[in-house]
């Protein structure tokens, strides 16, 4: 009986940790650390006008607080720009705003198989597998993902 007040309480104490957890801002979380790391390498990818009209229209939507619109303008980006790390990016990071830890889980997981090894864009695919694992209780995915996340800055080479 005391084995199974003990299981309750450790369950309780537990569920109620993990739903004081505040909604993520990917700003905070995601965006701007990455673009205040010393890695000499950024990337800039290519992406036709069109995709990045859609992605500034996204970006203000989901400032205005219409995730589900922003996530539609993205999914029109990506239409038009199906490989783009970039595109396939945000769409990780506004699933991940929206709360669908899932969908994040995955976009972000294909933007770190498949894009760039280097640069912001790295950085915050990992940021997002990592608070989207976090959210899924995959501790083993959360760590690989944070401990990967240093790989994605290049060290200015030393001047003599």
């Amino acid at each position: 009986m005391k084995f199974n007040i003990r299981l309750a309480v450790f369950g309780l104490i537990f569920l109620s940790s993990c739903s004081q957890r505040k909604p993520i801002d990917i700003n905070d979380e995601v965006r701007d650390p990455s673009e205040h790391e010393d890695s000499v390498i950024q990337i800039a990818p290519m992406v036709p006008e069109a995709v990045q009209i859609l992605l500034e229209e996204a970006e203000i939507q989901q400032q205005n607080g219409q995730v589900e619109a922003a996530i539609l303008t993205v999914k029109r980006a990506l239409s038009i720009s199906p490989a783009s790390a970039m595109v396939q990016q945000h769409l990780a990071e506004l699933y991940l705003a929206e709360g669908n830890y899932r969908e994040s889980f995955d976009w972000a997981n294909r933007v770190v198989n498949q894009g760039p090894s280097r640069g912001s864009i790295c950085e915050r695919a990992r940021r997002t597998l990592a608070l989207a694992a976090e959210m899924l209780n995959d501790v083993t995915a959360q760590a690989q993902a944070l401990e990967s996340i240093s790989d994605c800055t290049q060290p200015a080479p030393q001047r003599f």
